[in-house]
């Protein structure tokens, strides 16, 4: 029996609708995330939980070549055919982990990953598996949401795992730089893209349950007014929960060049 709580089984069965998607598609942190990686010619990148490829075949058209690497098969596909379809013959889709990334040392100028760590186990091993792939000078370039505050991450985690039993944890911008610190890496700049997301769309994009949906709605309601307006709850009327803002970290890391 799969893992109902396992990205690979979470995303395998909504490839369909993550390919659709156009927040993953080309929601505000792309062209933030494209502007700090400054791909080139010479680069060969790698863009690790790569989904339905989105990252990978933005790169594509700047890079010499590109590997899209994820868990869920599902999401590959979509990657594939697409890539077909926009005859983007320099990109490359395999199944694998952030964990354990399927490469040797120093293989790539440029690592990205979208919309993608808060599902990883262990953030601290990819980003040390980032750091041994990469070349000296190379850069790493991530966007994912974060937690406005330490105190309030534990409900956040809650919130989101009851929508997408995938997620594993969505650190502060402080947790990710002491993580980041010890892979050797070095944290080059950063900023904050935040994304309105329609709470019917965000629950149906995870076929979150009715009655996790009521859950979800009821936990919002449980937050002072101060939490509410840290996670951007908006409400109707009615009082029905209608949307929430995750704040999406964008961020460069370098690994230092050799002597450096």
């Amino acid at each position: 029996m799969s893992d109902p709580t396992s990205s690979a089984t979470q995303f395998n069965a909504h490839a369909d609708k993550y390919a659709a998607s156009e927040v993953h598609r080309s929601g505000a942190s792309l062209p933030v995330l494209l502007d700090f990686a400054a791909p080139g010619p010479n680069d060969d990148a790698l863009d690790v939980a790569t989904g339905t490829g989105n990252t990978a075949l933005a790169l594509a058209p700047h890079v010499a070549r590109v590997t899209g690497l994820d868990l869920a098969e599902g999401m590959l596909e979509h990657a594939r055919a697409r890539a077909s379809a926009e005859g983007q013959r320099n990109a490359t889709f395999v199944v694998g982990s952030a964990e354990a990334l399927p490469f040797p040392d120093a293989s790539f100028t440029l690592v990205t990953s979208r919309h993608a760590p808060h599902h990883f186990h262990d953030l601290g091993r990819f980003l040390a598996e980032a750091h041994r792939v990469l070349t000296p000078g190379g850069r790493l370039v991530v966007a994912d949401q974060i937690s406005p505050t330490p105190e309030l991450q534990p409900w956040i985690d809650m919130y989101q795992r009851r929508r997408d039993p995938s997620h594993v944890q969505q650190r502060t911008v402080a947790a990710w730089r002491d993580l980041a610190e010890g892979a050797g890496l070095r944290w080059a700049v950063q900023t904050v893209v935040p994304y309105r997301l329609d709470f019917a769309w965000w629950t149906a994009q995870s076929g979150t349950s009715l009655d996790a949906v009521q859950e979800l709605r009821d936990s919002v309601a449980t937050l002072t007014p101060a939490e509410q307006a840290a996670i951007g709850a908006e409400f109707g009327a009615d009082g029905h929960l209608l949307a929430h803002v995750d704040q999406m970290m964008v961020v460069r890391l370098e690994k230092p060049a050799a002597g450096a």
